[in-house]
């Protein structure tokens, strides 16, 4: 879930986080805002046929709806793990045919979900320390292994269209089997000139 960075009618709960660590701009590395208030950028063709980016809430799910919610801010290339020209191609949305992402590059960073409150936020400061405990991979690392899993699901990919494709093929050879098959007398002893034994010739 992103939430957009900087928009003035978020919500804040009334609650000091600057404590908690600061972005490279000043703002607080992590803040609880109202569910309700927090909008986004979607971009996209609409319903009306224009292409462009659109604000809508960031909370739908019924579990969020009119909660509190607490979340830390990433930079772009830690959240999206890639460059503005790798994001244009990558996620470019499809049907659009001028440069439309789901979301635009998130040069300022985003606010990800960490906890959803199910009342009055409490015990922020252990969620927090919990939060940044959790967090041991480096981020390099972090981005090895999302290209990995992006190198893997390519791969699978590919092979299934592969065996899709050999799938949709006739086999030569099964025709030809099937073919023999129909062209030879079921019985298998004359089929394949067999010498004919019955149960009275089996000897133990």
């Amino acid at each position: 879930m992103i939430a957009q960075v900087g928009s003035d009618t978020v919500t804040h709960y009334p609650l000091p986080m600057a404590k908690y660590g600061t972005t490279p701009s000043g703002g607080n590395l992590w803040r609880i805002v109202f569910a309700d208030s927090v909008k986004r950028l979607i971009g996209g063709k609409w319903p009306d046929g224009k292409e462009e980016y659109r604000s809508v809430r960031a909370y739908t799910e019924t579990g969020v709806k009119g909660k509190w919610v607490l979340e830390s801010w990433q930079s772009a290339m830690e959240h999206t793990l890639c460059t503005p020209d790798e994001y244009a191609v990558r996620f470019q949305q499809k049907d659009c045919t001028s440069t439309i992402q789901h979301e635009p590059y998130p040069f300022d960073g985003v606010y990800i979900t960490r906890h959803v409150f199910d009342g009055v936020p409490e015990g922020v400061g252990e969620l927090i320390a919990r939060a940044n405990k959790e967090q041991r991979l480096g981020f390099h690392e972090r981005k090895r292994i999302h290209e990995e899993r992006l190198d893997r699901e390519q791969k699978e990919r590919t092979e299934s269209e592969r065996y899709r494709l050999r799938d949709a093929q006739p086999d030569p050879n099964g025709s030809m089997m099937i073919k023999k098959r129909r062209q030879i007398n079921l019985n298998p002893a004359q089929a394949f000139k067999l010498p004919g034994q019955g149960f009275s010739q089996v000897r133990s």
